[in-house]
């Protein structure tokens, strides 16, 4: 062990420190690398700043030639004041004459914008027809304007050009100075210096060399790229004058100069770029950064690999050490682990002992009955209260399956299948036969589970026979009426549905209604009413029950339905039975009472998809009303002629009910004249519908309808306001207004109500208007129409008999009724005009109304003859279309006018 704490040592000693070993050595090969860098970056600075200068020398030594050329030719015209231009011409040969570049030798004048005429004029006299001074637009001056230029041909088109200057210019060259001049034309620059003239000594003059800069950097540098693999950009005033670049090849104005240096051009700096081959042609071999980080990098990764490795060899000794203690403890750890499971097997064991005792005693003292299968699902083993609700004795000893108990083979089929697939399922009710009663309904739970290497069932059963009684009850009451314990309604539409959607074949629906059940219920009470019903379910149940349903709808409305081919006698005979049924009398509190019935019928052939369960009641419901129409205790038979009058009574009364009564409703006003025609006396307001929808809709329609859906009193009201409307519009104040009134409005209080006040604040008397009944309304509902008509009649208001003759009106009632007068009924006109019993007919009613004193009104008039008959017997009032048809309140006004005072027999004669 010694050894080895040893060895720790000297392993322990790099991996503790060669992270301060490494830091060290990076930075010391960092320092090594930048210092090289550094000396690198300076000695190539140090090499561009030789090149610059020796370009800028060249071009220096070319701009110093330029001036001492300048200097000796203005000396020269100084000495000689007279110079003829030819003589300038001349010189300016003899002296550019031999150079390399392009030069002119140029005068000048410096002028104002003012001195342009008189300059111009100047030369033009001296022989120069076309010179003329081009300024520059927008420059305020001074200019320096071009005199002279030679050589003439290649530069006699700058005569006249000029460029502004500034007052620093003049100055320069006010003091001897040399100053550099930038033209319009691209790339032309000027030398300029100031010139002295002798014969006018005030003027300013100048003497230049004129020449493209950069043609003489083109002449200077253009081969740079190839002697040195450099290049260059010069620029003036931030405009690239030259480039050595001209193609474009390496895009220098994307790129950062090597090195810039300014010169200065005479008085205007002019800088020039200097681009290295290096920074033209990367490469990795000239790159002395990248190639010396590279190798400061390799260094670094070496002295790195080489820490790693010694941590590495450290790291694998300690853990060489490490596993050695690790495995040493693991050996006591997983003796100690032995020990605990050893414990804890022992422990369960005593703990499945345990269970396994409360297992066997839940198992055998429980209420429910427990019961284990083998995988075949023969019963292994079933606790006593599983053996006391389905086993006997000798079941208990024999070889028996839960498929053996079970009632319904269907059901006992299902499980099998079950077994066979060792299937789960969730909870089952099934029938069970039992030795203690006829049968046991019970719920089966259960799973498969496996056990010791086999597979068992166990499972639970539950005796639920009292839940199902009680849920069979419940569903009974949910179909049956509570009172006749016939089917309810829901129950016989579910009926018909299925009898209409799943089977074939013809079926006939009966709608019954006890026409005087109302009167029963409501004189005798309740408890007489039911009892009548349930003996007419009874009956019911004894005619028809071996081969129809029956339901209760509700009230006094019942329902049958059975299948035609059940029938063994014909349909009408078991209809005139059921309602001879009906007819037997009922008796309660030993007396005996009857009703009788009116049957619907409907009949469908089945399947039938054009007709829901709903409809088909209906359809029956409406057959019925119309056997109650025909005089009740009667039957009829279901036709699309009744379906269509319910259809079109179900339409009138919808549009009544929205109805606009000002934009759809209006009147017709038919004149009622005097017994010989001689004046108009009144007239007989008609109601006309014109129903957007429905059209013109005949009063013998929608006024019946309307009594019926309590629209009858809205719809009264309008036409007695507008009734009264047109009052106030005739002329003649005694002309009457006759309205017909139905009962129901004159039983409504609040129409009456309504009446009294519209006539308390009118200007008109209620004498001026005559109310017509029908003789049938008015006969039906006697009674309780005495009280109304008597108020009616005595605020003032005629009481006529309208259709007098075609209802049952006892004679003796008329004395009693509050009636002013009769209207005999048009049916009773025709014929009038002969010797028949129609004359005859009409003298008898005219009679008896002189008996009553009645007032007479025949209505219906269409020939003269019979106006003329008339006119002879005891009738003071006609109307009729021979006299004048129905006409709206306009054209009854007009006719009041013009022809209200005329004898009609005369105008006909």
């Amino acid at each position: 062990m010694s050894r080895v704490k040893k060895w720790d040592k000297v392993f322990q000693a790099p991996a503790k420190f060669g992270g301060w070993i490494y830091g060290f050595y990076l930075c010391v090969i960092c320092y090594v690398g930048f210092e090289f860098n550094t000396h690198f970056k300076q000695r190539s600075h140090h090499q561009l700043e030789q090149h610059v200068s020796q370009y800028q020398s060249r071009l220096n030594n070319q701009l110093q030639r330029f001036a001492h050329l300048l200097y000796s030719i203005e000396a020269y015209q100084r000495a000689r004041a007279d110079i003829t231009p030819e003589q300038f011409y001349h010189l300016a040969q003899s002296q550019l004459a031999g150079l390399e570049l392009e030069l002119s030798l140029e005068s000048y004048a410096i002028i104002e914008r003012t001195q342009v005429p008189s300059l111009e004029q100047k030369y033009r006299s001296l022989g120069f027809f076309d010179f003329t001074v081009r300024l520059p637009n927008g420059d305020s001056g001074p200019f320096l304007t071009t005199l002279k230029a030679a050589p003439v041909a290649e530069f006699g088109h700058l005569l006249g050009s000029a460029v502004a200057i500034s007052e620093p210019f003049i100055q320069r060259i006010g003091n001897n100075e040399l100053q550099a001049v930038k033209w319009h034309q691209a790339q032309r620059w000027s030398v300029v210096i100031e010139q002295f003239d002798m014969q006018n000594p005030q003027a300013l003059r100048a003497l230049g060399i004129g020449f493209q800069l950069d043609h003489l950097l083109e002449g200077m540098f253009g081969q740079l790229h190839q002697t040195s693999g450099h290049h260059m950009h010069v620029v003036a005033d931030e405009q690239l004058v030259f480039t050595s670049d001209w193609q474009n090849q390496f895009q220098l104005t994307a790129k950062q100069a090597g090195i810039s240096k300014e010169i200065d051009f005479f008085g205007t700096p002019i800088s020039m770029h200097l681009y290295t081959q290096a920074q033209l042609t990367p490469s990795l071999l000239n790159n002395y950064t990248l190639i010396i980080w590279s190798v400061t990098l390799i260094a670094a990764a070496l002295g790195f690999m080489v820490l790693m490795q010694v941590r590495y060899l450290t790291a694998r000794h300690d853990t060489i050490n490490n596993l050695v203690e690790e495995r040493t403890a693991r050996l006591a750890q997983a003796n100690q682990q032995i020990q605990h499971e050893s414990n804890k097997r022992l422990a369960a064991l005593q703990q499945h002992i345990v269970a396994e005792r409360k297992y066997k005693s839940l198992f055998v003292n429980s209420s429910e009955g427990l019961f284990v299968l083998d995988k075949y699902g023969v019963l292994v083993d079933a606790n006593p209260a599983f053996k006391s609700l389905l086993l006997v004795d000798e079941q208990a000893h024999s070889r028996l399956t839960l498929s053996d108990l079970m009632l319904d083979s269907e059901v006992a089929e299902r499980w099998q299948k079950m077994v066979e697939q060792l299937q789960p399922h969730e909870e089952l009710e099934w029938l069970a036969g039992s030795m203690q009663s006829s049968g046991v309904w019970v719920r089966q739970t259960g799973s498969w589970i496996c056990h010791s290497h086999e597979v068992i069932y166990e499972g639970r059963i539950t005796d639920i026979t009292a839940l199902k009684l009680f849920n069979e009850q419940l569903k009974y009451k949910a179909q049956h009426d509570s009172l006749t314990d016939l089917l309810n309604r829901q129950t016989f539409l579910q009926l018909v549905e299925a009898s209409r959607t799943e089977s074939q074949g013809q079926f006939i629906l009966l709608y019954l209604d006890l026409d005087r059940f109302k009167l029963i219920n409501d004189t005798l009470g309740h408890l007489a009413g039911d009892k009548l019903l349930i003996e007419f379910a009874t009956r019911m149940r004894e005619l028809v029950g071996g081969f129809a349903d029956i339901a209760r709808l509700g009230g006094d409305e019942f329902a049958i339905l059975f299948d035609a081919e059940k029938l063994s006698v014909p349909l009408e005979l078991l209809l005139e039975d059921i309602l001879t049924a009906i007819r037997v009398p009922f008796e309660y509190q030993g007396m005996a009472h009857t009703v009788s019935g009116s049957v619907g019928v409907r009949r469908f052939t089945a399947p039938c998809s054009n007709y829901e369960a709903e409809k088909l009641l209906h359809d029956a419901d409406v057959a019925m009303y119309e056997a109650k129409k025909r005089g009740k205790n009667d039957y009829h038979i279901f036709t699309s002629a009744i379906a269509s009058e319910a259809s079109r009574r179900l339409q009138v009364e919808r549009e009544l009910q929205t109805l606009d009564m000002d934009r759809e409703l209006s009147l017709r006003f038919q004149p009622i004249y005097c017994s010989l025609g001689k004046a108009i006396v009144g007239f007989e307001a008609l109601v006309r519908w014109h129903s957007p929808l429905l059209g013109v809709v005949s009063p013998a329609e929608f006024i019946p309808i309307a009594e019926e859906c309590a629209q009858i009193v809205k719809l009264g009201q309008w036409v007695f306001e507008h009734a009264m409307l047109f009052k106030q519009q005739l002329p003649d104040d005694d002309m009457f207004i006759s309205v017909n009134v139905s009962p129901i409005q004159l039983q409504h209080k609040g129409f009456m109500n309504w009446l009294f006040v519209q006539f308390e604040s009118a200007e008109y008397r209620p004498s001026h208007f005559k109310i017509e009944l029908t003789e049938s309304a008015m006969m039906t509902e006697e009674n309780s129409l005495i009280a109304p008509l008597q108020k009616l009649h005595d605020l003032g208001f005629g009481i006529y008999i309208d259709d007098f003759g075609t209802g049952y009106s006892s004679l003796s009632r008329l004395n009693v009724l509050p009636v002013d007068g009769v209207k005999i009924d048009r049916a009773f006109i025709n014929g009038i005009e002969g010797m028949g019993k129609p004359r005859q007919l009409i003298e008898a009613i005219c009679a008896m109304a002189k008996s009553f004193n009645l007032t007479v009104t025949a209505e219906g008039i269409e020939q003269f003859a019979q106006l003329q008959t008339l006119s002879t017997l005891y009738c003071q009032q006609m109307q009729g279309y021979f006299m004048s048809k129905p006409l709206c309140d306009f054209e009854a006004l007009q006719l009041v006018h013009h022809h209200g005072s005329k004898n009609l027999l005369n105008e006909v004669s």
